[in-house]
């Protein structure tokens, strides 16, 4: 049981956000010792990579995905980036939390997890942007505990563990943007209510982020024929 998963989730956030940054000419070394073991992991995996996916493989997928859902609305994004007022650690966190929680408030699927590591580059990005890259640190450890938290955790496991991602991601590439403008919709909302009114101390309630919350925009169009709308893989 002791090697019953090879994946890292601290390695599977920090590569992410590694990428988001140099994407925009950031360099963002990994915490010290972190980069080596990292580079052992996907060394020891690359044999093995066949049948079971590889780090590496879940690295270049999650980066994909994530790169498309930023192609696909980028002026959307460019939209949340204007709205983030990047505030002390603290009162930061409870803006990453507000957000999660609305994002996951009624369920999780992919789109939502990829969308979840989305939003934590955005936030690294914005915050070295405005000179405070010293939040970076604290993103990544917050996007850890989270992924790392009961909720996203157990889901992630009782659906096939991120093996089941790549597998999904890799057959339904073309199929799985198709409902990104819910999950836009529904981002949006979250980082722009949440986000937005919690960074200026104004909270305010958003009506219309639950009702979207509940759509299942990744439904058949995710897995048609071997999933249910969370990502599931049906038995036959």
């Amino acid at each position: 049981m002791a090697n019953e998963s090879p994946y890292n989730i601290r390695d599977i956030v920090e590569r992410y956000i590694q990428h988001k940054l140099l994407k925009r000419g950031y360099v963002w070394e990994f915490r010290p010792g972190a980069a080596a073991a990292a580079t052992a992991d996907d060394d020891d995996n690359d044999e093995a990579e066949m049948p079971r996916a590889g780090p590496a493989r879940l690295h270049r997928l999650l980066r994909e995905a994530g790169d498309e859902l930023e192609r696909a609305y980028q002026r959307d994004f460019a939209a949340m980036w204007d709205q983030l007022r990047v505030a002390p650690s603290t009162q930061l966190q409870r803006s990453f939390v507000a957000v999660a929680e609305e994002l996951f408030g009624d369920g999780v699927n992919w789109g939502r997890v990829v969308a979840f590591f989305e939003f934590g580059g955005t936030l690294c990005v914005e915050s070295v942007n405005r000179e405070m890259a010293s939040q970076v640190d604290h993103i990544s450890s917050w996007m850890t505990d989270y992924l790392n938290g009961p909720l996203l955790q157990s889901w992630i496991r009782d659906n096939g563990g991120w093996d089941a991602f790549v597998e999904i991601y890799s057959q339904q590439r073309r199929s799985i943007f198709h409902p990104w403008p819910y999950l836009k919709t529904v981002f949006g909302l979250a980082a722009l209510g949440a986000a937005g009114h919690l960074f200026s101390q104004h909270r305010t309630a958003l009506p219309r982020t639950k009702a979207l919350l509940s759509t299942p925009w990744s439904g058949a169009v995710l897995c048609p024929h071997a999933c249910d709308w969370s990502g599931r893989r049906n038995k036959d």
